[in-house]
């Protein structure tokens, strides 16, 4: 830089710092010129955060954002221009569905039903992915250009308004008018008509503005109208599923021990007095000795009593410990033999067991005589 600018540069410095201290007055511009700076300000401000704004509406996630920026940028530094596309959360939820379903396989119903309900969200994220190209083509790009372009050289000529002020207000107060001053004079002017016409060029074009937003709200009545017709197909099938899984028969399952040769525990004579025999363990009927006589001649023990079998009873065995937690059950412990008294339904019996009666889980108990 030339010595000639050195101290132009030095002038507009000293200029601008005693208009800011409050030692000098600015040259004042006509009210309308400011309002029209306020008004491209305003639009600059207004795009920046409209285009960031927008950027996280087709992509909320910020820790993604940033990471495909990363990778964007290290790209440009390769000489490679390959990326990534964001993953669309439909896309994400799609993959999970499609994981599990496959997982519980052909047979579940719940299975096919998130096969079909991945397909419908694997579409959802594709019309996302043509929605963002549509809004990048007709609304970012657009606005980005702008930027770029109008508003920057807008921003130009007000740089240079400003520099060219500040050096006619130096001028001027030195209180002489030579050709300095006057040649200060006419750049101003020129600097002021050149930005002020740049900004109404850009202020009057509001009908490509409100075009460029209505190419967004289209683009997003497309995507809704596309989702809500492919998730009104989703939900008749899943609709005919339900009415599947709801028709099917319900087997009854019985859980198996997990030993089956478990060797019986020993029992002690208190337990055997009190349980009784079993149906195998029946004592076999009296036979009087042939040195008894039925008159009773001889002097022998009278014969016992024959105990009645438990095996002329609807009878079940406990497999498992079962605690009653609610009135009108009955404990079970592991070995007891019930007393089978009916059944209530396909889940639970009546029975009795040691003089008290209460209701109990089927599923507890092997039966050894069925009710008839």
């Amino acid at each position: 830089m030339s010595l000639s600018g050195l101290r132009k540069q030095f002038n507009k410095a000293n200029q601008y710092l005693s208009e800011t201290m409050g030692a000098a007055e600015a040259t004042k511009l006509d009210d309308t010129f400011n309002e029209m700076e306020r008004k491209i300000d305003a639009t600059y401000s207004l795009i920046t955060d409209i285009v960031a704004g927008t950027n996280e509406y087709l992509q909320p996630n910020p820790a993604t954002r940033a990471k495909m920026a990363t990778m964007g940028a290290v790209s440009k530094l390769r000489g490679t221009t390959k990326t990534s596309p964001y993953p669309q959360t439909e896309g994400m939820l799609a993959e999970t569905m499609v994981k599990y379903g496959k997982a519980l396989g052909d047979e579940s119903h719940l299975g096919r039903a998130l096969v079909d309900s991945s397909e419908a969200y694997r579409q959802m994220a594709d019309i996302k992915y043509q929605m963002e190209e549509v809004v990048k083509h007709n609304f970012l790009d657009p606005l980005t250009q702008l930027q770029n372009n109008e508003l920057k050289d807008v921003n130009h000529h007000r740089t240079k308004l400003k520099g060219r002020r500040l050096d006619y207000d130096c001028k001027k107060r030195k209180g002489t008018r030579d050709d300095e001053l006057i040649q200060a004079e006419e750049k101003l002017e020129e600097s002021k008509k050149l930005a002020e016409m740049a900004m109404h060029n850009v202020l009057i074009n509001d009908v490509e503005q409100i075009s460029q937003l209505s190419a967004l709200v289209e683009a997003q009545l497309d995507f809704h109208r596309q989702t809500a017709q492919i998730l009104e197909t989703l939900h008749g099938a899943l609709r005919q599923r339900v009415n599947e899984a709801s028709m099917q028969l319900r087997s009854e399952h019985v859980p198996r021990p997990v030993l089956n040769d478990r060797t019986p525990r020993s029992r002690s004579p208190i337990d055997s007095m009190s349980s009784g025999f079993s149906a195998q363990q029946a004592p076999p009927p009296y036979t009087p000795s042939p040195s008894h006589s039925v008159n009773g001649g001889g002097a022998g023990p009278l014969p016992p009593k024959a105990a009645p079998s438990p095996s002329s009873k609807p009878s079940a065995r406990a497999l498992f410990d079962f605690t009653a937690e609610n009135e009108g059950e009955l404990e079970l412990k592991e070995g007891q033999i019930v007393e089978l008294v009916a059944q209530i339904d396909e889940n639970w019996f009546e029975g009795k067991v040691n003089g008290k009666s209460g209701l109990f889980p089927i599923s507890y108990v092997q039966v050894v005589v069925p009710i008839k």
